[in-house]
């Protein structure tokens, strides 16, 4: 089957494109775009028990529609996840998605940065702490 979107489904049907089956899952829960230039944007649908971007110091920031990374933990209800495992069960399911999809091209996680500690910009990139961010130069 061929798939040209680039909007997939988070919830607990199981018609989502990532069904999650805990109670404190929305039916349809978020929306995971991918965007140009190997881009990220996770939309919140109006979800009863809400999406959080989990941070390094375990505390949780609510996520509305903000670009992510594959490095990011999210949170839908009560179940925490990480976006890497995310993005391999979409690809898993539609494996075209390691192809180009639409305009858009499927997102690579950053490159590795060894023992480096790595922070999200203000600008929603992820960058090596102490250094300028590629996205905006911040």
């Amino acid at each position: 089957m061929e798939r040209s979107k680039d909007k997939f489904t988070i919830g607990r049907d199981r018609g989502c494109d990532i069904a999650i089956a805990d109670e404190t899952v929305s039916t349809w829960h978020a929306e995971l775009s991918f965007l140009g230039d190997g881009k990220l944007l996770l939309t919140d649908c109006k979800s009863r028990n809400g999406t959080y971007r989990v941070l390094t110091d375990g505390s949780e920031v609510p996520l509305r529609q903000e670009l992510v990374s594959p490095l990011d933990r999210i949170r839908f209800g009560n179940v925490s996840i990480g976006m890497r495992e995310l993005l391999e069960s979409l690809r898993m399911k539609y494996p075209q998605l390691g192809q180009p999809v639409g305009n858009a091209a499927a997102p690579r996680p950053p490159p590795a940065a060894g023992h480096r500690e790595l922070e999200r910009c203000e600008c929603g990139r992820v960058k090596v702490v102490g250094s300028p961010c590629p996205g905006c130069g911040a």
